[in-house]
C-alpha cells in the first residue's frame, strides 16, 4: 500500500523541473533509457524478491525502516507527479523492501526554496545507519523566474550538493527538462539558460555523485516537442509513459549509489 507522506498531501502548486542519465563520480554515462531499463533488484541489492519500495506515514521523518538505504526527493511538480495523476517517478522504481523513499515534492518549488528548507524538509531522512541518497530535480522554476544558468548552477546548486554530502548525502543531480508553455516561450532567454544550465550539469564541476541527464533522452528531452509529444500533458508537466521513462533513468544510478557505505557527515 502507498501512502504519501504529508509533504505530498499538503503541498501542491504549480511548477515543473526535469532528468537522464550520467553517473558522474562511478563514471557511467548515459543520456538513452533504453540502456538503463529497470534492472533486477538482485543486481543491485541482493534481494532475492524485486518488490516496489513502500511509502508509509510516520511520526518521525527518520521512523520508516530502512534496512537496505534511503531516497529522498528534492523535487517541483514533476516530482509530484502533476500531469500523470500524481503518478511520480521516484515512487516506482521497483527496488528491494528495506529502500525507504521519501518524494518530498512540491509544486513550483524553486531550487532556491530548496535550498533554503534542506535542513527543515530533507536532511532529517538521512539514516544513521544505512546509505542515504538526495536527488535534486529542481531548478526549472528558477530559471522561469530569471535565474541565471551560471547563477543557478554555482550559487544555488554548488552549496546544496556540498551541504547534502557534508549532512551525510550521497547526490544526485537531474538537467531540466525542455517545455512549451507559454510564458516559457515568451522570452527566448528561458530556453538559452535551461541548455547553458544542462551543460554545466553534465560537466559536475561541483562534484555530485550522480547527473541523471534526462534532458539527453530522445523521447522527453531536447529532441522532443513537449506541445506535442504523447509524453506530455500540457508542454510543461509529464503524463505516466513520461514518468514511466524517468523511472527506468532513475533506478540504475540510485541503485548503484545504495551500494556506497553510508557517508560519515562532515
Amino acid at each position: 500500500m502507498r501512502i504519501r507522506s504529508a509533504f505530498n498531501r499538503s503541498r501542491r502548486l504549480l511548477g515543473c523541473v526535469g532528468a537522464c542519465l550520467l553517473l558522474g563520480a562511478c563514471g557511467l554515462v548515459s543520456g538513452d533509457s533504453n540502456e538503463t531499463s529497470t534492472i533486477p533488484a538482485t543486481a543491485l541489492l541482493g534481494e532475492a524478491n524485486a518488490t516496489p519500495a513502500a511509502r508509509r506515514a510516520t511520526e518521525k521523518p527518520s521512523g520508516i525502516p530502512a534496512t537496505h538505504g534511503v531516497i529522498v526527493q528534492a523535487g517541483d511538480s514533476i516530482g509530484v507527479g502533476l500531469g500523470a495523476d500524481n503518478w511520480a517517478a521516484i515512487e516506482h522504481l521497483g527496488l528491494p523492501k528495506g529502500i525507504a523513499i521519501h518524494n518530498v515534492s512540491v509544486s513550483g518549488q524553486w531550487m532556491l526554496t530548496g535550498l533554503g528548507q534542506r535542513d527543515k524538509d530533507l536532511f532529517p531522512f538521512r539514516d544513521k545507519e544505512h546509505t542515504s541518497v538526495l536527488l535534486i530535480q529542481q531548478g526549472t522554476n528558477d530559471l522561469f523566474g530569471g535565474s541565471t544558468a551560471a547563477h543557478l548552477y554555482g550559487n544555488i546548486l554548488k552549496p546544496f550538493v556540498s551541504l547534502s554530502q557534508a549532512a551525510g548525502f550521497y547526490v544526485a543531480v537531474n538537467t531540466v527538462l525542455p517545455r512549451r508553455d507559454s510564458g516559457w516561450m515568451l522570452d527566448p532567454a528561458h530556453e538559452q539558460q535551461r541548455l547553458e544550465y544542462n551543460q554545466l550539469v553534465r560537466a559536475n564541476s561541483i562534484g555530485a555523485d550522480a547527473v541523471i541527464d534526462v534532458a539527453a533522452d530522445p523521447e522527453i528531452g531536447d529532441r522532443s516537442d513537449p506541445g506535442t509529444s504523447p509524453h506530455y500533458a500540457d508542454g510543461v508537466h509529464l503524463r505516466q509513459s513520461g514518468q514511466e521513462r524517468l523511472a527506468k533513468m532513475y533506478v540504475k544510478p540510485l541503485g548503484l549509489l545504495l551500494q556506497y557505505p553510508p557517508r560519515t557527515p562532515r
